[in-house]
């Protein structure tokens, strides 16, 4: 056990070396991870590493896989080239993603990283049902043969043949796990999900390329020929793992809710002024590695605009410098210690808890005019959110009340704010 941590640990070390020897060469100011310059650099270092190595092995197992007749070989060396392929789209993403912004992407190009990472994760699965489909047309003449003879194909392998195929197979393998490394280092550096992609990949090629090398020792030592059952696995395995890598890219177009530390540290910074009563409806957004939010923040509204509107403008400030989030705040004018808004924000706290402890709501507003006029934003629950008698629950706020009021009320989805979704105290009231 000692040993294997320790081989481990030396190959991680050389593993280090090599990444850190790249980037000192290739990536200029690579310590400069936001510079969308040397972002770029560093997906290219990676897809020219992946580029130059993958069109070697692809070269290396197609030319074999075809001189020794190995079916799965060469479909293990058509998944190389689909990696050749992937790198080359990657090189173009990349250069893509760095383009400054312009007229028609206010937003900057960033987003262009997903949709390259969406296009590698279908070739990726074109590829894997395509070797699929030939491993089933080979396993079909398999059985052909069997039910004839009464015994597997054979297949006879010099003993040249052999032994050079055991070491293509195995530097593939080195390779990939070289790849898989710098892959992984690079895209955690610029969480980058492109070159995460391709290290995942590449992962799963070094499994891919082990099946080819067991059902190459199978044949081998018994002269039958099990290899289409070898190319099924290859194809099935490759397929399945390009899902993966569909969803994540799916997942980050379609939008996402943000990590629970985000949301936390950023209601923290918030909520730490004192004159910030109370903070709601946030949403964020990803544009590759750069982040726009915006958020609601209750202020007291007896305080002077132009000292609440400082207030927000030195909290963007600090959020854009603490997080590198770009915050927009709409500031919500809340009267504190008002007797009229504190009674009945009092009385509709206690009807809304008896009435469902679950409901919560928040912008509570009180006003007299010919009525009193009372105003808040109800957040529902998810389960909730189709079978919700809105008019029922209003009925219920007044008959509760006794009195003639009048309800204005905003219902919104709970997963629509991310503050909710993350369970994080948002007031202070």
């Amino acid at each position: 056990m000692a040993n294997s941590i320790s081989f481990k640990k030396r190959c991680d070390i050389i593993f280090i070396i090599m990444v850190e020897f790249l980037l000192k060469i290739f990536v200029k100011d690579y310590q400069k991870t936001k510079d969308p310059i040397v972002r770029k650099r560093y997906g290219l270092l990676g897809s020219f590493f992946g580029f130059i190595t993958n069109i070697i092995l692809f070269l290396g197992k197609i030319i074999l896989g075809a001189i020794l007749g190995l079916s799965s070989m060469m479909a293990d060396a058509i998944n190389n080239l689909s990696d050749f392929g992937n790198n080359f789209i990657a090189i173009f993403g990349f250069k893509m993603a760095s383009k400054k912004p312009d007229k028609d992407h206010p937003f900057g190009h960033q987003r262009m990283e997903y949709v390259i990472s969406l296009i590698i994760a279908m070739i990726i699965l074109s590829l894997g049902i395509i070797m699929v489909y030939q491993g089933i047309l080979d396993t079909i003449a398999f059985f052909k043969v069997l039910s004839s003879t009464g015994k597997p194909q054979t297949m006879s392998l010099s003993y040249v043949g052999y032994v050079t195929s055991m070491v293509v197979l195995s530097l593939a393998i080195v390779f990939k796990i070289m790849q898989a490394y710098l892959y992984h280092s690079l895209g955690k550096r610029v969480n980058n999900l492109e070159l995460k992609a391709l290290s995942k990949d590449s992962l799963n090629d070094v499994i891919a390329t082990s099946l080819v090398l067991i059902g190459l020792v199978i044949t081998w030592f018994t002269s039958y020929s099990f290899d289409c059952f070898f190319s099924i696995f290859v194809g099935v395995f490759v397929a399945v793992s390009s899902i993966s890598i569909l969803k994540a890219a799916t997942h980050l177009l379609l939008g996402q809710q943000p990590e629970k530390e985000t949301v936390e540290e950023l209601a923290k910074i918030i909520l730490d002024h004192k004159d910030v009563i109370a903070i709601h409806d946030l949403t964020l957004h990803y544009y590759g590695h750069i982040k726009y939010a915006v958020i609601h923040v209750e202020v007291d509204a007896k305080k002077d605009i132009m000292e609440s509107h400082k207030l927000v403008d030195s909290i963007e400030r600090e959020v854009k410098s603490k997080m590198d989030i770009n915050l927009t705040i709409h500031m919500d004018p809340i009267l504190i210690d008002d007797p009229l808004t504190d009674e009945y924000l009092k009385r509709i706290r206690e009807i809304i808890s008896s009435y469902d402890p679950s409901l919560h709501f928040h912008d509570f507003r009180v006003t007299k005019e010919d009525k009193i006029n009372i105003s808040f934003d109800l957040v529902m629950p998810d389960e909730e959110k189709c079978s919700f008698d809105k008019e029922k629950f209003e009925n219920n706020l007044l008959s509760s009340l006794k009195e003639d009021v009048k309800l204005y009320i905003e219902y919104d989805e709970s997963f629509a704010d991310s503050l909710l979704v993350s369970d994080v105290t948002s007031s202070k009231r």
